[in-house]
């Protein structure tokens, strides 16, 4: 798990590092639109000039760290200078090109929020120290052109004391605060909380959605981890609703039995390895089909597979879809012995037996180790049958009870499987009371002579 988080967070903030720069692109986009709209054109283009730098500034770690060159030392490189780019740009030009403005008055404007842009636009980076870096190196560079302001020659410096308490009038504190040359130590100091507090939240913001990243990862691991052992319906059960599971209830299920015909006798043939091998092909053809039906694969049994329809919960037509699933079921090794035949192997048999009955439903067994499976006469049944088929050399032998579920739903059975037809009366091992079924003869060297 830690190595799929690992895995994660770098495809997140690969992610993050185009996100920053086409975020980049649309911001700068939207003051160029400003500058030309509202700037005379004398003005604008030295605007525009600027913007340009910028959107250089942007593109060409973007273009390095695309193509492997640096990493986040790069970004980092261009962090800091674009910091400092920034910070001079609002200290020292003259904004608006009149005669006698000072950087002294660039502290009043509102430029410095540009830096809480910088600082915001960040959290797009996805990574922390990056947005904490980003923080440093915007403290760094205002308070650097900041402290150049207060040094120089003309620069009237003052603090809160020396106009609150040196019993200034009113008239003369203005004319002290407002004075062009004039720059407040306090005004610096709120800017650089300012944008502590600012790089401390958007810290927090990123760690947070990484923890957040984190879990849903933990939570895709052990998803996955689990469809190995369950049915995708179990999965979504145990991984938001567990609880429903643990208490076992009554409920109508259709049952179903699948298993290789001929099984022992191929099993002699096959060296183990291949046995596997083709247990494997056999089971995950019937799993992959019981599963597209909506069916729960409970247990594979030699080489035989055990499916229900009608858990976690019930449906109308769980008895139509399971006899639709038997008939994809046959189609599927049909389909697959062609190309085994073609391929110079032998076919595979397959023989299903199909029931619908009241079971209990949940988890079975002790503290140490829990199965989910349904216990009842129609699981025994639907195993009975299923051994049948080699009795009446069919593919499917299915009770009477399941015909008379899917008519319920208005569905015609011989749709599903045009060649089934109604059977005898049998008595099948463990019951007393004869079974009505119906049932589909096998075709090629399994069917009858």
């Amino acid at each position: 798990m830690p190595e799929q988080s690992e895995a994660e967070f770098a495809r997140e903030e690969r992610v993050g590092l185009t996100y920053m720069f086409w975020g980049r692109v649309a911001v700068l986009a939207l003051l160029a639109l400003w500058a030309a709209a509202t700037v005379p054109i004398d003005r604008s283009l030295s605007y525009l000039s600027v913007i340009l730098i910028f959107l250089i500034l942007g593109a060409v770690p973007y273009w390095l760290v695309k193509h492997g060159y640096g990493g986040t030392l790069i970004l980092a490189l261009f962090l800091m200078l674009d910091a400092a780019v920034l910070s001079y740009l609002l200290i020292v030009p003259n904004p608006y090109e009149l005669e006698g403005w000072s950087p002294q008055m660039n502290l009043r404007a509102p430029g410095f929020l540009y830096l809480g842009v910088f600082l915001v636009y960040m959290a797009l980076s996805y990574k922390p120290a990056l947005v904490i870096w980003a923080g440093i190196a915007a403290i760094c560079s205002w308070s650097i052109g900041y402290l150049w302001v207060l040094n120089l020659p003309d620069t009237l410096t003052f603090s809160s004391r020396d106009v609150l308490d040196s019993g200034l009038s009113l008239e003369e504190a203005l004319h002290r605060v407002l004075d062009p040359k004039a720059v407040g130590l306090p005004r610096w100091i709120s800017q650089v909380v300012f944008l502590m507090a600012v790089t401390l939240i958007l810290t927090l913001t990123v760690w947070r959605s990484r923890q957040l990243v984190r879990r849903q990862v933990a939570a895709e691991a052990q998803r996955s981890s689990l469809s190995r052992y369950f049915s995708p319906n179990i999965v979504r059960e145990l991984t938001t609703n567990g609880q429903s599971l643990d208490q076992p209830k009554l409920q109508r299920v259709a049952v179903l039995f699948a298993d290789m015909v001929g099984f022992t006798a191929i099993s002699e043939r096959l060296e183990p390895y291949e046995l596997l091998e083709l247990l494997r092909a056999f089971h995950g053809r019937l799993a992959k089909t019981a599963i597209t039906h909506g069916g729960t694969v409970d247990k594979y049994i030699g080489d035989a597979i055990m499916v229900h329809f009608g858990t976690p919960e019930t449906s109308r037509d769980d008895p139509v879809r399971a006899l639709r699933c038997a008939a994809d079921m046959i189609a599927e090794i049909e389909a697959w012995n062609t190309r085994r035949v073609t391929a110079g192997l032998g076919p595979i048999g397959i023989g299903i037996g199909l029931h619908y009955g009241d079971v209990i439903v949940g988890n079975i067994g002790d503290n140490r180790r829990l199965e989910y499976t349904v216990l009842g006469d129609p699981v025994n049944v639907a195993s009975r049958l299923e051994a049948l088929t080699r009795k009446l050399r069919a593919t499917l032998v299915t009770s009477a009870s399941v015909i008379d579920a899917v008519r319920e739903n208005d569905v015609d059975p011989l749709s599903i499987l045009p060649n089934l037809r109604p059977g005898d009366a049998e008595t099948v091992r463990g019951r007393t009371a004869p079974i009505e079924i119906w049932y589909q003869y096998a075709t090629g060297p399994f069917g009858r002579s």
